[in-house]
């Protein structure tokens, strides 16, 4: 895939939603926060402020009416800005929120903001809701359906996808386990059906968040998402933020909406790089397979002949993870420099080796995790919620926060990294609530969100063309706001283990409803794991260093796997729905409407008696002629020619031996 196969701009198709439906959110946005006169029709309902929070005992709703409100538009070429400001003439409390309505879709996106700007500590803030909407479900006897995915527990359950079915005079409460935003419990992204429509909506904040559907008795539903807990007093000059909302209303096929949606955070959301969205690794990373069995790998000999490998087998990263720092994993955490006998000369051998085989170089951090008699703990306890002991280090101090982006960005300079993997293996909840006084509970984790943000955007500000890997025990913070700045090489930990393709399927089929950017890890080029592990990017942990490795599969799996890279970037649609069973059969597709072409996967599971079966495929033109060509356990190429119209009745798709896969791609003949 050459970058130029990256799409620049959004095809303007069927999958885009009309001017009406774009018009109606712009209506929606510019009523509900600006006060400008517009009809409101839709699921989203006309609201005075749709958000929520209770000051000195009062509820918002009494009190905004009274204050101030100062709101400022401007029109840019992507969307319409509110900046709207609402001040409290009493105690200077100011409110202010930032609104963006696209132009292109039906979607609006707000984060707020809380400052006092008066000279005494505000009366308590607390119940701050940054959504809190009424949703037209008036039809009693039509149920209110919540498409959610479970968030990573490392595990079969790892975002699989449910449905829950709202009844009136019923609730449903998502929130996440431990203070990480996709952890174990909920994932921050999900899909509300009302008939035939609904809304996408995301919940951006990199802590512990809550959304709460309540269907009353008559129908309407009430939706609010924010933190979990707030209960505080601004001090004077002091400013907090709440979580990013951002709502993709639709109506018609929910496929589409969501389709509208992946296109909506490809090009508005995840990080871009020379004004296309960024190009994700195929990476060599073996440090689960070689670090506990290998002494002679994690050292810069054996770094500088991986990076070779990894370019013979046709990979473009090397990505070396928690094997290079005192201590190891998970004590050295904090030791933030080489293991001085392994790599004498720091880690610039390795970046200069991955340089001059034409790979970029990946690197593994975990800073937010503090180990006992490390270096940090050691030179710097006040920087740690626990001092000298296991503990969180303190992105809610500025100063620590400076000292923290400081080094990281030293290491990144002096060691040449390309991608800067940011690993968060624990829960920050205890530390951030303990910390916390009576009256000032939920600050610490604002702040604490606030600062891992900062150092990220000073991260990238210092050092262009910089990715981020965002790991957290694999995928337990995902959310939108961390979308923004960084990608998910390892979406779970699932990954640290060979032997579950079907795990790696079900991942990519649910995830690939909201978020275009996620790669998984194949452990073995065998057909079968490496395209149930590939996705836009992949992590690979082969056993390169074996007698008798299998290096023509090797190349020929990632030979194929970078061929497909760029349909990654288009459409999805699942074909036969993905499950761990083992009687299974998986199949699904992407396809990139501004090349006309696109790829197909399926998968034959262990104990599947089905040999083969035909799916529908979507998105393309009835009346072209498609040359399809298939790619089977063995690399072997067949090919076919097929009309558009012949393709969307239906492609058959045949695995002749279990655990098996087949790979199709087409494109105009």
């Amino acid at each position: 895939m050459t970058d130029t196969e990256i799409p620049a701009n959004v095809p303007m198709d069927a999958v885009m939603a009309g001017p009406a439906e774009i018009q109606r959110v712009i209506n929606w946005a510019g009523n509900s926060f600006a006060g400008i006169a517009a009809q409101v029709e839709g699921l989203l309902t006309a609201s005075a402020a749709p958000f929520f929070f209770i000051y000195g005992g009062v509820r918002s709703e009494k009190l905004l009416p009274g204050w101030k409100r100062e709101v400022t538009t401007k029109l840019n070429q992507d969307a319409v800005e509110h900046l709207v400001r609402w001040t409290d003439p009493q105690t200077g409390l100011v409110i202010s929120a930032e609104v963006k309505v696209f132009k292109q879709y039906p979607a609006v996106d707000w984060v707020l903001h809380f400052e006092n700007t008066g000279t005494k500590d505000t009366p308590i803030i607390e119940g701050i809701q940054a959504l809190d909407v009424m949703l037209d479900t008036n039809n009693a006897s039509q149920p209110l359906i919540v498409h959610r995915l479970e968030g990573d527990a490392c595990g079969d359950k790892s975002f699989t996808p449910f449905k829950n079915e709202m009844a009136c005079n019923t609730a449903f409460r998502m929130l996440p386990t431990g203070g990480r935003s996709s952890n174990i419990t909920a994932f921050p992204f999900f899909n509300l059906q009302y008939g035939n429509q609904g809304a996408i909506v995301a919940v951006g904040w990199t802590g512990q968040w809550v959304s709460v559907l309540e269907r009353t008795k008559a129908g309407p539903t009430r939706l609010t998402a924010g933190m979990e807990i707030t209960h505080f007093f601004l001090k004077p000059g002091e400013k907090i933020r709440t979580p990013r909302i951002v709502i993709m209303p639709w109506s018609g096929d929910r496929t589409t909406a969501h389709n509208r949606w992946r296109r909506l955070m490809l090009f508005h959301y995840m990080p871009q790089q020379a004004g296309r969205p960024a190009r994700l690794p195929i990476a060599l990373q073996c440090y689960d397979r070689y670090s506990f069995t290998r002494a002679d790998w994690a050292t810069e000999a054996g770094q500088i002949a991986a990076a070779k490998s990894a370019a013979d087998i046709g990979a473009d990263h090397l990505w070396l993870d928690a094997a290079w720092f005192p201590g190891g994993f998970p004590n050295g955490v904090g030791n933030w420099f080489a293991k001085p006998q392994e790599f004498p000369n720091g880690l610039k051998p390795i970046s200069d080796a991955c340089h001059s085989n034409g790979l970029k170089f990946v690197l593994w951090f975990e800073p937010e995790r503090i180990g006992p008699g490390t270096q940090l703990a050691t030179e710097h306890p006040e920087f740690v919620f626990a001092g000298k002991e296991w503990g969180l280090y303190k992105l809610n101090d500025p100063l620590a926060r400076r000292h923290l982006t400081d080094l990281l960005s030293k290491r990144i300079a002096e060691y040449g990294v390309d991608i800067y993997r940011n690993d968060f293996n624990f829960d920050p909840l205890p530390y951030w609530r303990a910390n916390d006084t009576p009256d000032r509970r939920g600050i610490t984790e604002i702040q604490y969100v606030e600062g891992l943000y900062a150092m990220w955007d000073e991260l990238l500000t210092r050092h262009p063309g910089l990715l981020i890997d965002n790991c957290a025990s694999g995928g337990r913070r995902l959310d939108i706001e961390i979308c923004k700045r960084s990608v998910p090489l390892w979406r779970s930990d699932t990954s640290c283990a060979p032997g579950h393709p079907e795990r790696n399927q079900v991942q990519t089929a649910n995830l690939s409803l909201y978020l275009p950017f996620h790669t998984a890890c194949a452990w073995t080029p065998a057909p079968n794991d490496f395209r149930s592990a590939a996705t836009i990017g992949a992590a690979v942990q082969f056993d390169y260093m074996a007698p008798g490795f299998p290096m023509d599969v090797a190349k020929a799996s990632i030979a194929e796997a970078k061929a497909n890279q760029k349909y990654w970037y288009g459409d999805f649609y699942s074909l036969a729905g993905a499950a761990i069973a083992p009687d299974h059969f998986v199949a699904y597709q992407f396809h990139r409407a501004d090349l006309n072409g696109g790829l197909v996967l399926a998968f034959r599971h262990e104990e599947c008696d089905t040999t083969g079966i035909s799916v529908a495929l979507r998105g393309l033109n009835p009346g072209t002629n498609y040359k399809i060509e298939f790619s089977d356990e063995a690399h072997h190429l067949t090919s076919t020619t097929m009309t558009g119209k012949e393709l969307q009745t239906g492609l058959r798709l045949r695995i002749p031996g279990k655990g098996a896969s087949l790979m199709a791609r087409y494109k105009p003949a």
